[in-house]
């Protein structure tokens, strides 16, 4: 069973659309773990698990947790983290962590900690520095699963912990950077017209950045299924752009959907992509919706290249400087603050955007007005989230 929460979305401008959202229930969410526990409950104590034991107990705790869950796929950095963890305790023993020439995780110290985020992670990325959002990232993946190793008895402290001062990695409080009213109205004059398969793909993704607020992955993620047509109709075939009602988005760390209605300027963009793909013959074999020319998927590399050239075009044409920071995630951040500045509620705006809670808005609140910034810092302070 799924869990609705429709409301209407009305800006003036270009920007007036409705939209409902839809997310899985809790039932449907546990189903996705590997291996299911009950609600809440922690794995009974056992015998000193291997190194990679503990991260797949850990998670399995994670992904029952209604207040903080965490699906499969959302798992993955904190898996590559913690495999990087064991591989730099062992140095050259095996990656199960036990003790040769190396330290046991169990037995691992503050000091292990510091070399990690510091000359470990510099190895590894093989260049001078590691920036302090990276090194914070690397120590609070380090720093959960030790609390709940912790918690089971499998060790005496956190290591984690130990690190005090200039040593512990400062918190990570991005402030958001968003395009200005003049850039933001000038962006969409840059968008390609769409006289050729790829300007047609370019100008339906730009559409959907721009007027949805979707993610860099979750534009990436879309497939042609996700093209909601009115009568449930293949979008697959023929079919007028006035048809097409919405998108499907999907979260993979939520492990969440949510159904986006669409505007008839994106249904126009969505429906002239979907015309051109159908005569695009390696488009054929695979469902993604935005593919390119080298692999049936986007790469991050050329979605960044189109949202950064859209931008710097428009800035150029209309004469205004650059803004701060370039790309999807600038435009993502701009549609959530002009969501939350326009008559929607904090809530309405984190059920849109797929976030777990008001936290992910957080980093935007020195750009919202002063009632807006009260309310999203109340959500966070008092924990209030979709759960």
């Amino acid at each position: 069973m799924c869990h609705a929460w429709p409301w209407d979305m009305k800006w003036a401008g270009d920007l007036l659309f409705t939209f409902s959202c839809n997310v899985h229930s809790k039932q449907q969410r546990n189903s996705m773990s590997h291996v299911p526990l009950q609600q809440n409950q922690l794995p009974s104590p056992v015998a000193m698990p291997l190194g990679p034991e503990v991260f797949e107990l850990w998670f399995n705790n994670r992904a029952n947790d209604d207040r903080d869950w965490l699906t499969p796929k959302g798992a993955v950095l904190y898996r590559l983290i913690w495999k990087r963890w064991l591989t730099s305790l062992s140095q050259h023993a095996n990656i199960e962590g036990q003790a040769m020439s190396g330290t046991a995780w169990h037995k691992a110290t503050a000091v292990d900690v510091h070399n990690f985020i510091n000359g470990s992670l510099r190895a590894s990325k093989k260049q001078g520095t590691v920036s302090p959002i990276t090194r914070r990232r690397y120590w609070s993946a380090i720093d959960r699963i030790y609390r709940f190793a912790l918690s089971q008895k499998w060790v005496n402290a956190n290591p984690a912990l130990g690190l005090l001062g200039e040593d512990l990695p400062p918190s990570e409080d991005p402030k958001g950077a968003i395009l200005s009213d003049a850039l933001w109205k000038a962006a969409f004059a840059a968008f390609p017209v769409g006289d050729d398969l790829i300007e047609k793909r370019n100008r339906a993704i730009l559409m959907a950045i721009f007027h949805l607020g979707l993610a860099p992955r979750e534009i990436r993620q879309l497939t042609v299924k996700d093209v909601l047509i009115e009568g449930g109709e293949d979008p697959r075939k023929a079919i007028p752009h006035e048809k097409i009602s919405a998108l499907r988005v999907e979260n993979e760390t939520r492990g969440d959907q949510r159904v986006m209605h669409v505007p008839a300027s994106v249904a126009k963009a969505l429906g002239e992509w979907l015309s051109a793909r159908q005569c695009y013959e390696p488009a054929q074999n695979h469902e993604v919706l935005f593919c390119s020319r080298k692999s049936p998927s986007m790469s991050m590399h050329a979605l960044l290249h189109l949202v950064t050239k859209t931008i710097r075009t428009a800035c150029q044409s209309s004469n205004l400087p650059y803004p701060a920071r370039l790309g999807p995630q600038v435009v993502r951040n701009t549609v959530l603050v002009r969501w939350l500045n326009g008559d929607f509620t904090v809530e309405q705006v984190v059920k849109a955007a797929g976030l777990k809670n008001a936290k992910g808005l957080y980093h935007l609140r020195d750009l919202v007005h002063h009632e807006v910034r009260i309310a999203i810092s109340k959500h966070v302070h008092e924990g209030i989230g979709l759960i």
